[in-house]
């Protein structure tokens, strides 16, 4: 305490500005003169006023840091009251803090899982695999209306049945196709041998029986043996006429068979010519039979020009099997 005790005289006058160290204390105030005094008093009246003096500077020595103590607490009173006061620092960090940290933390609003996870509305499983509309197999499986079956036996291009073949060549009469019955393949093969001309002739029959086979099936016939029509030419000579004779024979014994006579031409020339050929000779044929009393009605005639070879060959034989007329005969296997 001695250190920080000042001297009488560095003490400062009462009133002056404070320092910023411990606050000097002031001087006593100067004494009046005495004016009656003596040497004795003034000895005697020396101690108690240097004692008093003393005891003056000890007390404000103690009221100073009285003083500074209790200036100590009211400061910290002050700062500790006044942090949100005065200072645009401290107010405004303080606000900061408080209104910030809501509007940073708002969970909610930045993690918002139930609309950016939308599980049932992306993957509507019932919408993209609707099974039973895909696959409704009733509807586009229908056998019975697009796989009608069709004839069991072969069929022309117009759905009738494809005439059964019967070729006479000598001796021989080939004949196959469908029937309908073991009992309509005999009566062909009677009709066949009727009419042929050799009278060792044999038939070699193919047949397939089927039921719904209808009984106005044709029967196409080939003459391999008969006369020919000549190159370039439509007109009947009289021994191909005795061949077309049987055929009048035949129409004239079933008056229920039709036929459709069908010419045809070789493969020499141009094809257009050739068909016109075809057809002259299909018509040469009809008018011959009609001269033989057979009904118009009757009779139909067609061309295929070269279209319908028996053979490709180019020698004369060949060429003169391919220049004639074939007769399908419909109804013969009728009832």
């Amino acid at each position: 305490m001695a250190d920080h005790t000042p001297s009488p005289d560095s003490l400062p006058p009462l009133g002056s500005s404070a320092p910023s160290g411990p606050t000097p204390v002031p001087p006593p105030p100067p004494r009046p003169p005495s004016s009656a005094t003596s040497s004795d008093s003034a000895a005697t009246g020396a101690a108690p006023v240097a004692a008093s003096g003393r005891r003056s500077r000890r007390s404000l020595v103690f009221t100073l840091i009285a003083l500074l103590a209790v200036g100590g607490v009211a400061a910290g009173v002050l700062v500790g009251s006044g942090g949100g006061s005065s200072s645009d620092d401290g107010s405004d960090d303080a606000d900061a803090i408080e209104v910030a940290a809501p509007a940073t933390t708002q969970a909610p609003t930045t993690t918002a899982a139930p609309t950016t996870t939308a599980a049932p509305t992306t993957t509507a499983a019932p919408t993209t695999t609707a099974a039973p509309t895909t696959t409704a197999a009733p509807t586009t499986t229908e056998a019975p209306t697009t796989t009608q079956a069709g004839p069991t036996y072969p069929t022309l291009p117009d759905g009738s049945p494809e005439p059964i073949i019967a070729i006479f060549d000598g001796a021989t009469i080939r004949v196959a196709g469908w029937v309908a019955s073991e009992e309509k393949a005999a009566q062909l093969e009677g009709l066949a041998l009727a009419n042929s001309n050799d009278p060792n002739a044999v038939v070699d029959a193919s047949w397939q029986i089927d039921p719904a086979v209808p009984s106005s099936i044709g029967t196409r016939v080939i003459e391999m043996n008969s006369p020919r029509f000549p190159p370039g030419s439509a007109e009947v000579l009289p021994e191909h006429a005795l061949q077309l004779d049987r055929v009048a024979n035949v129409l004239n014994l079933l008056p229920n068979v039709t036929v459709t006579v069908v010419g045809h031409a070789d493969q020499l020339g141009d094809e257009d010519t050739n068909y016109a050929l075809s057809e002259a000779r299909a018509v040469s044929v009809v008018r011959y039979l009609v001269s033989k009393g057979i009904a118009p009605s009757r009779l139909a005639s067609r061309a295929v020009g070269e279209q319908d070879l028996l053979t490709e060959d180019n020698s004369d034989a060949a060429l003169a099997l391919n220049r004639r007329t074939e007769f399908i005969f419909y109804g013969l296997l009728a009832d």
